[in-house]
């Protein structure tokens, strides 16, 4: 064969590939997608929820937890980097649903009447953004400390975050070394207010989100029916109240004093 008419051969797509790329540009396809990572990204925020509900019981058994997911290592960041990867191409395929949605109705209705469209359901890119930034946030606050700085009652100094050692799992030969106190850094983080007032905001915005996006989504994947709809509409409420529900109970019960007592 000559070096011309190889040439010409047009380099195809690896079928894999394609297949992804068909899905993932297609409206129907991407609507799953979004659904999928939704159904995946809206379990771990019940179990990252239940994990957070640690502090309920304690210095011991929050540290004792927080201890256990750091001892996964790179597993870890590993899981929290496929976590962002799931959220970041939730978000973006959203948007672009959204605005294909708007560039096939350039021209609004002269009159809308939105009769069995809720605002959370028109709005739902809003509230999306909304937890994006508070995600943003919150990786800065809790998971980098690059909000607020405390003094350790270890050393006397005034340090960050993650440099919090429970005292009683410190040497005091080597004070920089030891357990880390998540437990502190959580009443010390809710402490604050205007970030604890922060906080109920964003998880009324991610409230919402729940509500709508758990109903949308079994009835994109397929798995609705008369009878089945009952149950899904349960299933929203109950996975959204108590998401949302805990995750304000806990900054509100550290300003209130019901939980960090023993934090002086």
């Amino acid at each position: 064969m000559s070096a011309t008419s190889a040439s010409a051969i047009p380099a195809t797509q690896p079928s894999s590939l394609r297949w992804l790329s068909n899905l993932l540009t297609s409206s129907i396809g991407a609507k799953y997608v979004v659904a999928l990572t939704g159904l995946l990204l809206t379990a771990f925020v019940l179990v990252h929820m239940l994990g957070n509900l640690q502090v309920f019981l304690g210095r011991e058994s929050m540290n004792k937890y927080a201890q256990s997911l750091q001892g996964l290592g790179p597993l870890l960041w590993l899981a929290r980097g496929m976590l962002l990867g799931l959220f970041l191409l939730h978000i973006c395929l959203a948007l672009r649903l959204k605005k294909c949605s708007l560039d096939a109705r350039p021209i609004p209705y002269q009159h809308q009447r939105f009769l069995e469209a809720s605002w959370v359901s028109r709005h739902m890119a809003l509230t999306g953004l909304v937890i994006l930034g508070f995600l943003i946030f919150h990786l800065m606050h809790f998971t980098f400390g690059w909000i607020d700085r405390v003094e350790d009652p270890t050393t006397g100094v005034i340090t960050g975050y993650l440099d919090l050692k429970d005292p009683r799992y410190v040497d005091p030969a080597h004070p920089s070394q030891g357990r880390r106190d998540v437990y502190r850094m959580f009443i010390e983080g809710f402490r604050n207010v205007p970030i604890s007032i922060a906080y109920i905001v964003c998880q009324v915005f991610l409230g919402m989100h729940l509500l709508h996006g758990a109903r949308s989504m079994f009835q994109t994947l397929g798995w609705n029916s008369a009878k089945f709809n009952v149950f899904v509409g349960w299933l929203a409420y109950g996975v959204t109240f108590a998401v949302a529900g805990a995750n304000i109970v806990i900054p509100m019960a550290v300003m209130l004093r019901w939980v960090g007592a023993d934090i002086p």
